[in-house]
C-alpha cells in the first residue's frame, strides 16, 4: 500500500486518542502491581516473547501472514502448570531464552502461498528479572534493607521483653503487644513519616538505631524525617525497576520461507537484534536503542531452477519512545523512529538499485489487555513512496494470568 497518506494520517489520530484515553485512567491511581513481564515494552515483546505471540502481519499489503511464536518452557507448563515453582523457572532458563515460531503466507487473495517457520536465541538477556544476577546483587546490597531487617527484629524482641504475658488475651500485655505491634506495622508498612510517629515509640526507635549503629536509617531519620521506610522502598525499587528497563537484549535468529507447492526454501533470513535502554528512564517514559542487522538469502528469478543466490544485507538502527501509564508503568503506546540501509550483493534486475537508504518508524498502541497494533511506516526519500504495514499482535505473556485460569 503506498502514499496512501489519508490512511496513516486517520490511523495516527486514531493512536494518539487511543493513548489519551488511556492516561485518563492516570487519575484512579490503582494500585500497581509490577512483574519483569509488565514493564518489557512491546517492541521488546516482538524481539523475544516469554509465552505466546499470535501476530497478523501486513493485513491490507501485498505479503500477508499469520505468525505464532513461543518458547519450550511454555508449551511445557501449558501441558504440566505444575512446573509453575521457582526452581523449574530458573533450571528451564535455557528454554525460555529460545523461541521458535511457524506461520502461514497469504497473498492478495488471502489464499495460502507458502510456509515460514525460524529460531531465536537470546544470547543475552538481562531484563529477565526473576534470574538477573544484577538485580540479585542489588537486592543483596541494599543496606538500608539490610538495617530495616534488623530494626524490625529488635522491635519485635523489645516487645517479648516489655509484654511478658502477651500470651494471655485477658491481660494488659496482650493489649499493648497488640498496640505495639500495630505501631510496628506502621513503621514499615505505611506512609506515616518519622516524625509523625507516636513520641513514645519514637524514642524506642531511636535507641535501637543508635544501639545497633544503624548508621543508613539513622541518616534518613536526621536528614529527611518527612520520609517512610515505605517511601524509601518505593525509590528502592523504582531504581530496580528502571534497571530492568534499560538492560540490554541480545538475540540471534534463523527464519525461512517456502514455496506453497513444496517444501523448499525460497529465502533464508540469518538476523540479530539488540535492544537496549538508554538515559535515565523518566517517570511515564524511557527510551530504547533498537538495532537489527540481517542477511536475507533469496531466490533469483533471473536464473533457472529453486536456488538462493539474491543476497541482501539489512541494517535498522532506531530509538523507540515508550509511553507508560504512570498508575502501573505497562507500556501503553510506542513510537520507534529510526532508518533502513539495504544493499544488494547480486546481480541487479532492471531498475533495481544496489543501495537504499529509507527512514522508518513504527506507531504502536496498546488497545486492550496485551493486545497490540502496530503501523510499520517506510519512506524512500529518493523515489517519495511510502509503505506501510498494517499489524496486530497479541502477546499471551501473562503467567500469573494463565495459571489463573487454569484453577
Amino acid at each position: 500500500m503506498r502514499n496512501n497518506i489519508k490512511i496513516w494520517t486517520v490511523f495516527v489520530l486514531f493512536t494518539f486518542f487511543a493513548a489519551a484515553v488511556k492516561a485518563q485512567d492516570l487519575s484512579k491511581r490503582a494500585i500497581p502491581i509490577y512483574t519483569a513481564d509488565s514493564l518489557k515494552s512491546g517492541n521488546y515483546k516482538d524481539i523475544l516473547t516469554s509465552f505466546f505471540q499470535l501476530a497478523f502481519n501486513d493485513l491490507t499489503g501485498d505479503n500477508k501472514a499469520i505468525n505464532f511464536a513461543t518458547n519450550p518452557f511454555a508449551v511445557m507448563l501449558k501441558n504440566d502448570p505444575s512446573l509453575a515453582i521457582d526452581g523449574n523457572y530458573k533450571k528451564y532458563k535455557p528454554l525460555r531464552k529460545l523461541n521458535f515460531g511457524f506461520g502461514l503466507k497469504l497473498d492478495t487473495s488471502y489464499k495460502f502461498s507458502g510456509f515460514s517457520s525460524g529460531i531465536k536465541y537470546s544470547l543475552i538477556d538481562k531484563r529477565d528479572a526473576t534470574t538477573s544476577k544484577l538485580l540479585f546483587l542489588r537486592l543483596q546490597s541494599d543496606s538500608i534493607g539490610l538495617e530495616r531487617d534488623v530494626l524490625q527484629d529488635a522491635l519485635g524482641n523489645y516487645s517479648d521483653g516489655a509484654f511478658p504475658n502477651a500470651g494471655d488475651r485477658n491481660s494488659a500485655d496482650f493489649t499493648n503487644a497488640k498496640l505495639f505491634s500495630q505501631k510496628i506495622n506502621s513503621l514499615f508498612n505505611s506512609e506515616v513519616s518519622f516524625n509523625q510517629l507516636d513520641a513514645d515509640f519514637r524514642k524506642i526507635v531511636d535507641s535501637i538505631v543508635d544501639q545497633s549503629h544503624l548508621n543508613k536509617i539513622a541518616n534518613i531519620i536526621k536528614t529527611n524525617p518527612g520520609t517512610s521506610f515505605k517511601a524509601v522502598n518505593v525509590k528502592f525499587f523504582d531504581s530496580l525497576k528502571n534497571t530492568i528497563k534499560n538492560d540490554l537484549l541480545w538475540v540471534v535468529a534463523i527464519s525461512d520461507t517456502t514455496y506453497k507447492n513444496k517444501f523448499v526454501f525460497s529465502n533464508v533470513v540469518l538476523s540479530t537484534e539488540l535492544s537496549k535502554g538508554f538515559l535515565p528512564p523518566k517517570p511515564g517514559s524511557n527510551l530504547e536503542l533498537h538495532i537489527k542487522s540481517a542477511c536475507n538469502f533469496l531466490q533469483d528469478t533471473a536464473k533457472t531452477g529453486n536456488n538462493l543466490k539474491r543476497i541482501i544485507f539489512n541494517f535498522e538502527p532506531a530509538v523507540n519512545w515508550v509511553i507508560r501509564n504512570n498508575a502501573n508503568d505497562k507500556s501503553i503506546f510506542e513510537f520507534k523512529l529510526g532508518g533502513s540501509y539495504s544493499h544488494n550483493f547480486s546481480s541487479l534486475y532492471t531498475n533495481e538499485r544496489r543501495d537504499i537508504l529509507m527512514m522508518t518508524s513504527t506507531l504502536r498502541v496498546r488497545i486492550y489487555q496485551d493486545i497490540w497494533i502496530p503501523l510499520d511506516i517506510k519512506y524512500d526519500p529518493k523515489t517519495g513512496n511510502v509503505l506501510g504495514l498494517f499489524n496486530i499482535k497479541a502477546n499471551f505473556t501473562g503467567l500469573g494470568k494463565f495459571l489463573k485460569s487454569q484453577s
